[in-house]
């Protein structure tokens, strides 16, 4: 049991370390025969859509914190019948005894 652990340790560490070592060389001849130009333009539209990314995230929770405020019933609006504590009764959610 202990070799078959040795081993599987092993070829996990190996095949992390391949994996990592070919990700390294591949990105590097990518950058070494791709034109400045390209590269740069890339750049600026892979950061132009992490901003638009970022704005919308931005909106979304502005509309839900005005949702929220405006509806007393949740920030859903939807009433499920919970308990002021927050759970559901047993009833409700399965139940009590065995399905014959």
């Amino acid at each position: 049991m202990r070799r078959r652990i040795f081993w599987l340790v092993i070829g996990w560490l190996v095949g992390n370390a391949t994996s990592m070592w070919f990700q390294r060389r591949l990105r590097r001849t990518v950058e070494r025969y791709t034109p400045e130009h390209l590269r740069r333009e890339i750049a600026e539209r892979s950061s132009a859509v992490v901003d638009q990314g970022a704005d919308l995230v931005r909106r979304v929770r502005q509309i839900r914190d005005d949702i929220a405020a405006d509806d007393p019933a949740g920030s859903n609006g939807h009433d499920y019948g919970f308990r002021r504590s927050g759970q559901r009764s047993r009833r409700t959610h399965r139940p009590a005894g065995p399905l014959r």
